[in-house]
C-alpha cells in the first residue's frame, strides 16, 4: 500500500490536488518542504501533470507474483477515476484495459494474478465477466524451438519486398529476444517493433485456411506462440507512468551461469543481487518524471558492494520517500527490508524518511509507520536531501544523521589513511589447521613471537589466531591456535580436495605477529574492538587493524565509543563490520587529550585482561580467584565475597572508563547534542562474580590440580603435554613441582622446584562412584584439596557452602550433593566450558552409572585403558559383589522393614550396575587390547572419536556389540 500510494497516488495528486482523495490513502507521505528553487521545479512538473487523464496512467509490476500490488493499484485507480467523475459502471473495464500491466516468469503466478485482478474488478462490477477485456498481465514465454520455416510462413504475405524485409527483421528479433526468456524475465531489454503489422498478419493466418499439411503445422505453431510473444513484447517495450514491484532477492551466487553472464554484460555496476538489477532496469520502464516504488532488502543503502547503485540513484534520480523497517519487520521472514519511492529524474529535493529500526516486532511496523505519516514531527521521521549522502564516504543513505555528524567527516581524517585494515586468512579447513589452545601439547605452542622468522626458528607448531568470537571489548577471546609450523608451510601448500590445486589465498604475511586491534566480524549489539599484543595471526572472522604503536591506544579509545558504533551503523546497519567500514571512519586527534585517552585505554585493557585471565580457558590463567582473593579467611564463602567485591570494583571502574572516554570523544567531535556518555551494564564485557559459575570453576580447578595440570604451589599452567616428570618429581619422599615465572614478554625469569602441598594423582585415573567404594575416589580427593587450600577446621562449613551452591536436596548431606554433582553434572559443565573439546575424558558405562572415571587427555598413554579396567573397573565389580552380600545379610536379618526395603532397592540398583559393568568390560577389554595411541596435534575430536562406536565381536553368527567407551559429547 505504501509503495502504490506514494508513487501512483503522488503522480495523480501532483496534477490534481484533492484532500478528500488523499485522506483515503493512509500511508501517503506529504512531500517535504523544499527550497524555493526546487519548489519552482516541482511546480513545473505539476503543471504538466494536470493534463493527465485517469485512462492515460500506465502502471507496471514487472515481478508481479500473484498480483498483490496490482490489486491494490486497482483500488487506488478506482478512487482516482471516481474523483475525476467517471461512471462507477465503466471504471473496472477502463482500469483493466488501460492502466494495469504485469509480468512474471512463473505461469502459475500469472494465473493467480489474473484471477486476483479479475476478482477485484468483479467486486466493483458484476458484469465484468461478460465483457471481452484483454487484461495486460502475462507470464513471460520463451521462443525456443521456433522453426525457421514458420518464420518464412509468417512473413509470406502480399506485402512489398521492402515491407517483407522489415517485417522479417521484426519477427526474427521477436524470436531471438525471447530465447530462454524465463531465465531473464522482465530484466530483458526489449525494443518496440511494428507489433501492429505482426498482429495484422496473425489475423490473416487465423482467418485463412490451408490444405497444405506442412503449412498447417506452421500455422498452429505461429498461432500458439506468436500472440503471447507480441503481448509480452508490447508490455516490455513501452514506458510507464508508475512502476511498482517487490523484486526477487537472489545473490550472484544463487543464479545460473546464463543469467549471471547476462547481468554481467548488461548490469555490471549492480550485479550483486537480482533485486538491484531490477531497481536499475525499472528506471528504463518508467517515463521521465515517472514514479517508481520498490520493496527490497535495505543492504543496498549502506554496504560497499552497492555503492554504484547508490551513486546512480543519488546523482540521477530523486528519492521521494523511504521506510526502513526493523530487521524482523515481517513475521514470515527475517530479512532487512525497506520500501521506497523514486522520481525518475534528478531534483535536488528533500525526501521523507521513516526509520523503524528501534521498534522490535513485526506488529509495530505498520503502527509506527502510520504514526509517522500522520505526525511529521515524530523523532524517527526525517526530511533529507540526497546531497547530504554525497558528503559521506561510500554515499550511504544515512538519512538520520545530523549535519554535525556529517561535519565530522570534513574535520577528521579517514581511518584508512592512518591505519591499515586487513581481512584475515581462510584456512580452507579449520578442522585440520585450527585448535583450541588447551587441546594440544603446550610445548608446541608459540606465544609472543614478534616476527615470522622468530616464529619459524622456534620450531613451534601452534600460534595464537584471532578468530572473532563473542562480543567483547578491550581484550580477550584468545583461545584459538593455528598451525603455522615452518612459516605456515602446510597451510600454504594445502591442495583443494576437488581440484587437486594449491589453494590461492592472501595471508597478509607482512602483518602477522604484529600487535594490533581486532574485532568480531558479526555483532548483535555493539562494536567489540580488542587490543592484541604481538604474536597473533588472524582469521576472516577476526579481521585486524595495524597502525603506529604511538596511535594504537588513542584509536582503540575512539573505536570503543558510542560515536564509532553510531557511525558504523551508517555504513553497515546489519552489524557485519567489514574492514572497509572501519576505513571510512573519521578520526579526529586531540593533542590536549592524547595522554589522558591513552591512560584510560591502557587501564581498560588491563581490566579486561585481568578478567579474561581469571578463568582457566585463558592460556595466561595463573590461579583460581577464590584462592587469589581468600585473604586471611579460611572459608570459601568469605573468599567468594572478597572476589565478588573485587569484580564489582573492576566492573564499575571499566564502566567509568568507558563513560569518560565517551564524554571526551563526544566533546572532541562536537556531538554533545547527539549522544550521551552513559553506558549500560549489559555493554560492559567483563564479568561480575557469579556464585554458581565460580564454585563450579573452583571444582574444575581442583580437578586440574588432581591431574597435575595446575598446582596450588606454582602459578599458571604446569603440565599440558610432554614429559610429566619434567614438571613433577619426588625427592626423598617429598613431591616437588616445577615453578616457572615469565615476564610480560614471555621470557623466563625464574625456574625452580618447590615443595608440593597437594600432590596430583599418579595413575591419571579418578574414579567417580555413587558410594565410597574407593579411598581415593574423586570426592575424597576433592575433600583433601579443600583441607589443603582452606584448612581442616572449616572443612564442614566449606562443604556445606559448596553443596548449597550446587543445589543440595533437603535429604542430602553435603558430601552426597557433591558426589551427585560429580556423578551427574560435572562432565556436562566441563564439556560446555571447554566448548565441546573436553580435556578431561569420562569413561562411562551407561545410564545406570555403573562405572565412571576421569582421565586427563594430556597424560593418556596406550596403557591407560588397561589400567582403568584392571585397577578400577574390576575392583569396583568386586566391591559391588561384596556390597550385594552385605545387603543380603540385612535383608535376611531382623532389622526394621524400612531398612530391608532400602536394602532391596539398593541391591536392585547394584545388580543393574553390575550387569552394565559386565557389558562395559567387553568394550573396555577390546579397546585395551588395541593399545590405541593418540596425537595431541589431532585435537580432541579426532582423538576422542577413536574410543567411540567401538564394535566388539560376539562370535560367529552374532551381531557385534557396538558401544562408546567414553561419555558422549
Amino acid at each position: 500500500k505504501y509503495m502504490v500510494e506514494n508513487s501512483l497516488g503522488r503522480l495523480w495528486l501532483e496534477g490534481h490536488p484533492d484532500e478528500e482523495l488523499k485522506s483515503k490513502w493512509k500511508y501517503y507521505l506529504e512531500e517535504a518542504e523544499q527550497e524555493p528553487e526546487v519548489q519552482k521545479q516541482l511546480e513545473e512538473i505539476r503543471e504538466k501533470c494536470r493534463d493527465i487523464r485517469p485512462e492515460d496512467i500506465k502502471v507496471l509490476d514487472p515481478a508481479m507474483g500473484s498480483g498483490h500490488i496490482l490489486v491494490y493499484a486497482f483500488d487506488v485507480l478506482y478512487d482516482i477515476y471516481k474523483s475525476a467523475g467517471y461512471s462507477e459502471r465503466d471504471i473496472p473495464r477502463l482500469i483493466l484495459e488501460n492502466n494495469l500491466y504485469g509480468l512474471d516468469i512463473d505461469d502459475r503466478a500469472a494465473q493467480l494474478a489474473y484471477f486476483a485482478v479479475m476478482m477485484k474488478a468483479r467486486s466493483k462490477s458484476r458484469r465484468i465477466f461478460r465483457e471481452n477485456i484483454n487484461i495486460n498481465v502475462c507470464a513471460i514465454q520463451e521462443s525456443n524451438g521456433f522453426p525457421k520455416e514458420a518464420i518464412d510462413y509468417l512473413v509470406n504475405s502480399d506485402e512489398t519486398e521492402i515491407e517483407k524485409r522489415i517485417h522479417r527483421e521484426d519477427v526474427e528479433y521477436l524470436i531471438n529476444i525471447f530465447h530462454d526468456a524465463k531465465e531473464y524475465g522482465s530484466i530483458l531489454e526489449v525494443k518496440p517493433i511494428d507489433f501492429d503489422a505482426i498482429e495484422r498478419r496473425l489475423e490473416e493466418i487465423r482467418k485463412g485456411g490451408t490444405q497444405d499439411l506442412f503449412e498447417y503445422q506452421y500455422r498452429n505453431i505461429i498461432l500458439e506462440k506468436i500472440p503471447a510473444l507480441v503481448k509480452q513484447a508490447r508490455i516490455m517495450s513501452q514506458k510507464y507512468d508508475v512502476v511498482v514491484t517487490n523484486p526477487p532477492y537472489i545473490g550472484n551466487k544463487g543464479i545460473n551461469d546464463r543469467l549471471k553472464n547476462y547481468i554481467s554484460e548488461k548490469f555490471e555496476d549492480v550485479k550483486s543481487d537480482l533485486f538491484s538489477v531490477f531497481i536499475v532496469r525499472n528506471f528504463d520502464y518508467a517515463k521521465p518524471y515517472g514514479h517508481l516504488g520498490y520493496m527490497t532488502p535495505f543492504v543496498w543503502m549502506f554496504i560497499s558492494s552497492y555503492e554504484k547503485l547508490r551513486e546512480i540513484i543519488i546523482k540521477n534520480k530523486s528519492i521521494t520517500s523511504l521506510v526502513q523497517l526493523e530487521y524482523s519487520g515481517f513475521e514470515e521472514a527475517t530479512v532487512p527490508i525497506c520500501t521506497f519511492t523514486i522520481r525518475n529524474t534528478y531534483l535536488p529535493a528533500k525526501g521523507e524518511y521513516i526509520r523503524l529500526s528501534d521498534f522490535r516486532g513485526a506488529e509495530f511496523q505498520p503502527i509506527k509507520t502510520l504514526e509517522a505519516v500522520r505526525n511529521p514531527n515524530v523523532n524517527y521521521r526525517y526530511s533529507v536531501g540526497s546531497s547530504n549522502f554525497e558528503k559521506i564516504p561510500g554515499m550511504p543513505i544515512a538519512y538520520w544523521i545530523s549535519d554535525r555528524f556529517i561535519n565530522c567527516f570534513n574535520r577528521g581524517t579517514l581511518l584508512g589513511k592512518i591505519a591499515e585494515t586487513r581481512l584475515g586468512m581462510a584456512t580452507a579447513d579449520n578442522d585440520r589447521f585450527t585448535r583450541y589452545w588447551y587441546e594440544v601439547n603446550i610445548n608446541k605452542c608459540g606465544f609472543n613471537y614478534s616476527s615470522r622468522i622468530e616464529a619459524q626458528n622456534s620450531g613451534k607448531k601452534w600460534f595464537p589466531y584471532n578468530k572473532g568470537g563473542e562480543f567483547r571489548k578491550w581484550y580477550g577471546n584468545n583461545y584459538i591456535l593455528v598451525n603455522w609450523e615452518n612459516d605456515g608451510f602446510e597451510i600454504r601448500n594445502y591442495k583443494d580436495e576437488k581440484t587437486g590445486r594449491i589453494r590461492s589465498h592472501n595471508y597478509n604475511l607482512d602483518y602477522i605477529f604484529k600487535e594490533g586491534l581486532t574485532w568480531t566480524f558479526v555483532s548483535s549489539s555493539c562494536f567489540g574492538i580488542r587490543y592484541f599484543p604481538q604474536g597473533f595471526l588472524f582469521d576472516v572472522g577476526g579481521s585486524s587493524m595495524f597502525m603506529s604503536n604511538k596511535k594504537i591506544k588513542y584509536i582503540l579509545g575512539y573505536l570503543s565509543t558510542k560515536i564509532t558504533f553510531e557511525t558504523l551503523k551508517v555504513f553497515n546497519p546489519t552489524l557485519n563490520f567489514q574492514p572497509g567500514n572501519l576505513c571510512n571512519l573519521p578520526i579526529i586527534f586531540s593533542d590536549g587529550k592524547f595522554a589522558e585517552i591513552t591512560k584510560k585505554v591502557d587501564d581498560s585493557i588491563g581490566l579486561s585482561k585481568a578478567d579474561w585471565d581469571s578463568f582457566e580457558t585463558s592460556w595466561d590463567f595463573e590461579q583460581h580467584p577464590l584462592l587469589t582473593h581468600k585473604g586471611n579467611s579460611n572459608t570459601i564463602e568469605q573468599a567468594f565475597n572478597n572476589w565478588a567485591a573485587f569484580t564489582d570494583k573492576q566492573f564499575n571502574k571499566l564502566k567509568a572508563n568507558e563513560e569518560e572516554l565517551n564524554r571526551i570523544f563526544i566533546e572532541i567531535y562536537g556531538l554533545q547534542d547527539e549522544l550521551t556518555p552513559e553506558v549500560e551494564d549489559k555493554d560492559i564485557t567483563i564479568r561480575k562474580a557469579d556464585r554458581v559459575r565460580d564454585i563450579k570453576s573452583f571444582i574444575s580447578y581442583a580437578i586440574g590440580c588432581m591431574f597435575g595440570r595446575y598446582s596450588i604451589d606454582a602459578e599458571g599452567l604446569i603440565y599440558a603435554g610432554g614429559d610429566f616428570k619434567a614438571k613433577w618429581k619426588c625427592e626423598n619422599g617429598q613431591w616437588k613441582v616445577r615453578k616457572i615465572v615469565k615476564d610480560d614478554e614471555g621470557k623466563v625469569v625464574e625456574d625452580t622446584w618447590v615443595d608440593a602441598t597437594f600432590v596430583p594423582d599418579m595413575d591419571n585415573i579418578l574414579p567417580i562412584t555413587d558410594d565410597e567404594y574407593f579411598e581415593d575416589d574423586i570426592v575424597s580427593r576433592f575433600i583433601e584439596f579443600l583441607k589443603v587450600t582452606f584448612g581442616e577446621e572449616t572443612l564442614e562449613e566449606n562443604l556445606d557452602y559448596i553443596a548449597d551452591t550446587l543445589g543440595r536436596k533437603p535429604s542430602e548431606t553435603a558430601r552426597q550433593a557433591i558426589r551427585r554433582y560429580f556423578l551427574k553434572d560435572f562432565y556436562k559443565d566441563h564439556v560446555q566450558v571447554y566448548q565441546k573439546k573436553p580435556i578431561y575424558w569420562l569413561f562411562d558405562s551407561g545410564k545406570q552409572d555403573g562405572f565412571k572415571a576421569l582421565i586427563y587427555m594430556h597424560r593418556y598413554d596406550e596403557f591407560t585403558v588397561a589400567r582403568v579396567r584392571t585397577d578400577y573397573l574390576h575392583k569396583l565389580q568386586k566391591s559391588y559383589e561384596a556390597e550385594i552380600k552385605r545387603l543380603d545379610i540385612i535383608i535376611d536379618s531382623n532389622v526394621s522393614q524400612r531398612e530391608k526395603t532400602n536394602a532391596r532397592k539398593k541391591k536392585e540398583k547394584i545388580l543393574k550396575q553390575m550387569e552394565e559393568c559386565l557389558q562395559y568390560d567387553q568394550v573396555i577389554a577390546h579397546v585395551a587390547n588395541q593399545r590405541i595411541k593418540i596425537d595431541l596435534d589431532d585435537g580432541v575430536s579426532v582423538n576422542y572419536s577413536k574410543f567411540q562406536g567401538v564394535e566388539v565381536p560376539q562370535g560367529e553368527g552374532r551381531k557385534p556389540l557396538k558401544a562408546d567407551l567414553l561419555a558422549k559429547i
